[in-house]
């Protein structure tokens, strides 16, 4: 018989099916590792006129159009330069209050859209900025989802303080990612009168993980994690919102929709449960809304109105008033 017709046995094939399970099992692995990881701190840029669509089509773009733009730059982290815009009307100028917002994950400043109204007719002057790696005006960057963002919204808050010279009342407002970073912000900083979060996620690492359990692949977290730290020095365990509560004093409102099915109504739910043991807080879910959709499915006037209640009850708006000089009256 000739070499190329022996037979070969079944203990041959079971080592080559193995060893060829092994290295799909590794491959696999490792493409978890680096896709997740980057496409994460790389996020796809969206335009200015695909977000103002968007906003648009979902019927949150509301009065923005008629609102005052100003249009600057801020150095942020390593001087990386971040665009902002002020938002405004004849009303919130002199009134003291500001509200700085953050967007999610690939997307940009004009997502702020939808929250503009309601804080705009509470007397609020809005900051909207692109944050890094975000827009199509700011320099490409690594996205951490947070730790370098809400490091990032440190400088605005500050150049917020020097360029207005007014702020009797500053309060942060994000979404999604936006969220982690208007909690992580919190690490470094006690300018902050009061912070909303809408549909956050507690951590980077447990935003990740929690996605792979659900699809039953529990390898593919710690995969992501070591991508996250060895591709790119992101340690996402320490992108943490919920470890940025801890001994903060800031009251938070919470905002989250029940059916968010990309991150879990438990990410706000577990930080609530911190941020009330140092801080007044309040937690919102929204029934029926998605990710990023409670504005969109509770509507303006109830979002504006949970807003101002959280204010009040909170003692924000006293404080406020009391700095103000005008004591008893309305805001």
């Amino acid at each position: 018989m000739s070499k190329s017709g022996k037979k070969v046995s079944k203990k041959k094939v079971l080592k080559i099916v193995l060893i060829s399970l092994a290295v799909f099992i590794v491959l696999n692995l490792l493409g978890a590792a680096i896709g997740t990881s980057t496409s994460i701190t790389h996020p796809k840029r969206a335009s200015y006129d695909e977000v103002i669509t968007e906003m648009q089509e979902a019927g949150v773009w509301g009065n923005f159009s008629s609102y005052d733009k100003e249009d600057y730059i801020v150095k942020g982290l390593d001087v990386y330069e971040l665009h902002c815009s002020k938002i405004s009307t004849p009303e919130t100028v002199g009134t003291g209050k500001y509200l700085i917002y953050s967007h999610g994950h690939q997307s940009n400043m004009y997502a702020g859209s939808k929250y503009c109204d309601a804080f705009i007719e509470l007397g609020f002057t809005c900051i909207i900025y692109d944050l890094r790696g975000h827009g199509p005006q700011n320099e490409k960057a690594i996205c951490s989802m947070g730790g370098y963002e809400g490091q990032d919204l440190n400088y605005i808050i500050e150049d917020t303080y020097s360029r207005y010279g007014d702020v009797k009342l500053l309060g942060l407002h994000g979404e999604s990612m936006g969220a982690s970073t208007t909690l992580n912000a919190l690490r470094y900083t006690d300018k902050v009168d009061f912070a909303v979060a809408d549909c956050g996620f507690e951590s980077l690492k447990f935003m990740v993980h929690d996605m792979y359990n659900d699809m039953y692949l529990y390898p593919f977290g710690a995969c992501a994690d070591l991508g996250f730290k060895l591709i790119y020095g992101i340690d996402d365990e320490e992108v943490s919102g919920i470890d940025a509560l801890k001994g903060n004093n800031v009251p938070v409102l919470f905002v989250h929709g029940l059916a968010d099915d990309w991150i879990d109504v438990e990410n706000s739910e577990d930080m609530y449960a911190v941020a009330s043991q140092y801080a007044y807080s309040e937690i919102w879910l929204v029934e029926g809304a998605g990710h990023a959709r409670s504005r969109e499915i509770a509507g303006e006037q109830a979002y504006k109105e949970h807003v101002e209640s959280f204010l009040i009850n909170s003692g924000v708006m006293a404080e406020y008033e009391a700095e103000a000089g005008i004591e008893g009256e309305a805001a």
